[in-house]
């Protein structure tokens, strides 16, 4: 689907022949941001645009294809993910003010909004439906929470590092591996939410990268926020080391591997405590414009640090 500069052309593609079957504009104001086929029938998709959801309807006989809305009455929303049930009754679209919207596909109207009393700092980013039909909503703040079909209550919550962006369930739906705009996997277990983090990297530039002196069992990096030591065999991390706000430019062990030596963008140089993180101490006004090189002696009594301007 196209944004606005083709009037949102839908185009159905033949997987098996790698051609065009049927194209025509769907004539909507606003970009189609998210489209779903529907679970029983290939002639049907649900869509959103910023502020409006499409019932997408495909004739194939006739090539053609038409749009109807959801009628949402005076409800105001934009619109973010989108899901519909196994049956093709309901479907369920978060939207940025941190609820969701839960619309009768048949009859192509707003039914009811959840959470009850409860909205999600920073939009629902991601929804899916369980098979008892419990809904589970990530939300832009890092929170992911089970709503009850019936009642719309909350039922289980739990967080996350970062922003939610993706869910995938495995095929009983007892777990499920969740994303975060933090580059940070979790695997989450349905029923009570408990979250394992099992995978995660930096989610902005490396400034810097250092092996312990004559050890390479462990490394570190840097970047903005956090200095991170990661097991080299396994390609775990084993330590997250985080200064709010603040950016690191480079990192250095000492020989000892007594001290994990930050310099940051506000011209201090760091010292932490390499098994725990704690702060060991700082040296202030290092630089005025920030430290960006370390480099220390090998009887670790002191060492060198620069900046480039």
């Amino acid at each position: 689907m196209g944004g606005q500069d083709d009037k949102s052309t839908l185009i159905i593609w033949d997987t098996e022949t790698g051609k065009a079957v049927l194209g025509a504009p769907l004539g909507q104001k606003d970009t189609i941001l998210k489209a779903k086929y529907f679970n029983k029938t290939d002639e049907r998709l649900l869509a959103i645009t910023n502020n409006s959801i499409q019932i997408i309807i495909i004739e194939k006989a006739a090539k053609k294809i038409r749009t109807m809305g959801i009628a949402l009455g005076n409800l105001k929303r934009k619109f973010t993910c989108l899901e519909i049930d196994a049956n093709d009754q309901y479907a369920y679209c978060g939207t940025t003010t941190g609820d969701f919207l839960e619309v009768n596909l048949e009859r192509a109207i707003f039914k009811r909004v959840g959470p009850v009393k409860t909205l999600f700092s920073q939009g629902v980013t991601a929804i899916s439906l369980l098979p008892n039909g419990d809904i589970v909503v990530g939300s832009g703040e890092g929170k992911v929470a089970k709503v009850s079909i019936q009642t719309m209550q909350l039922k289980f919550q739990t967080e996350v590092l970062g922003g939610v962006s993706s869910m995938t369930f495995t095929g009983d739906y007892t777990h499920f591996f969740l994303g975060t705009n933090q580059a940070n996997i979790y695997w989450i277990e349905a029923d009570q939410l408990k979250a394992e983090l099992r995978n995660t990297c930096h989610h902005a530039k490396i400034n810097d990268i250092v092996f312990p002196y004559n050890y390479s069992d462990v490394f570190a990096t840097c970047s903005v926020n956090d200095i991170r030591i990661w097991n080299a065999k396994n390609r775990q991390e084993l330590l997250r080391i985080q200064v709010p706000n603040l950016e690191c430019y480079c990192v250095a062990f000492m020989n000892d591997g007594k001290s994990v030596l930050g310099g940051w963008n506000d011209g201090k140089i760091r010292s932490f405590f390499p098994q725990s993180g704690k702060l060991m101490y700082v040296i202030n006004d290092a630089h005025i414009h920030g430290v960006t090189a370390l480099a220390t002696t090998s009887d670790c009594t002191r060492y060198f640090f620069l900046t480039f301007s």
